[in-house]
């Protein structure tokens, strides 16, 4: 009787997460699946020139990028910018708003900055990189930092506000040094910030470095982009679309929901789920 129970709660339990996990999933595929075909259905009605092909035969060529290993060669330069493009935004901006959360003269001296930097124009920064470094693996890393930056600064800064001060007048009166004070102190309690900061970023520094990209480099999937929309070969454009947002969402389910649910494992669910995970 208590296995049929336990039967029933866990069969129970596995609709529930069909019905309020799954199904939007699928629902918002399908739904993205027919807005796209209607689109390349009309493109092609009405224009001479249609420059959006239909969903199944960008699937193949994006397939045929992968098996034929084309994929690649242009993916992990293109990663490898993202990868030191973000890390350099995560420390500037991480180290900005550190120093806003907790000093009245770092807020005062970098809002500026950051308030500027959030509205400057991300294709700004990557035409200027071309300009300064031409084409090189500097120009659209730098110009990744630089743009990705400002938005960890601010989600960083707010996580420093909300800091427990008891926690802080605690480290004060055991006299922590300030390496300690950061790493036992500020980073623990402000880890949900950090999260949200490290994901924002990352999903900037992917638009940023593929816009750079288009500008300022011989390799990569921006490039890859522009010389085939140059061609007017719009179905392998799409391709290479497809082929970079698989990479984006395997990144986001298969690291950093990951990751958060290792970290965020003693939270209780709702808790846990601010942190959009899931």
């Amino acid at each position: 009787m208590a296995v049929e129970r336990v039967s029933e709660a866990e069969s129970g339990w596995r609709e529930g997460e069909l019905a309020t996990r799954w199904f939007p999933r699928a629902l918002g595929i399908a739904l993205t699946y027919a807005l796209w075909r209607g689109l390349a259905t009309w493109f092609e009605i009405s224009s001479p020139v249609n420059p959006v092909p239909y969903p199944l035969e960008t699937l193949v060529a994006a397939t045929e990028l992968y098996l034929t290993g084309e994929a690649f060669v242009h993916l992990l330069p293109t990663l490898g910018r993202i990868l030191v493009g973000f890390a350099g935004a995560m420390v500037l901006g991480g180290g900005a708003g550190v120093l806003m959360g907790t000093t009245g003269y770092g807020e005062r001296f970098l809002s500026p900055f950051v308030v500027m930097g959030l509205a400057f124009p991300s294709v700004a920064l990557a035409a200027i990189a071309r300009l300064v470094w031409g084409f090189s693996f500097i120009a659209p890393t730098t110009a990744a930092a630089v743009a990705v930056a400002p938005f960890v600064a601010v989600n960083v800064w707010k996580g420093v506000e909300g800091l427990d001060g008891d926690l802080l007048e605690m480290a004060d009166s055991f006299e922590l040094s300030n390496r300690r004070l950061l790493r036992r102190v500020i980073v623990p309690d402000i880890a949900p910030a950090l999260f949200a900061a490290s994901r924002f970023g990352l999903a900037l520094s992917w638009k940023v470095v593929t816009v750079a990209e288009v500008f300022a480099s011989s390799s990569g999937v921006g490039y890859k982009v522009r010389q085939t929309r140059g061609a007017f070969e719009y179905t392998q454009t799409w391709a290479w679309a497809l082929v970079f947002m698989l990479v984006v969402v395997l990144v986001e389910y298969l690291v950093f929901q990951a990751l958060e649910r290792r970290v965020f494992a003693y939270r209780d669910d709702e808790e846990f789920e601010l942190t959009g995970a899931r």
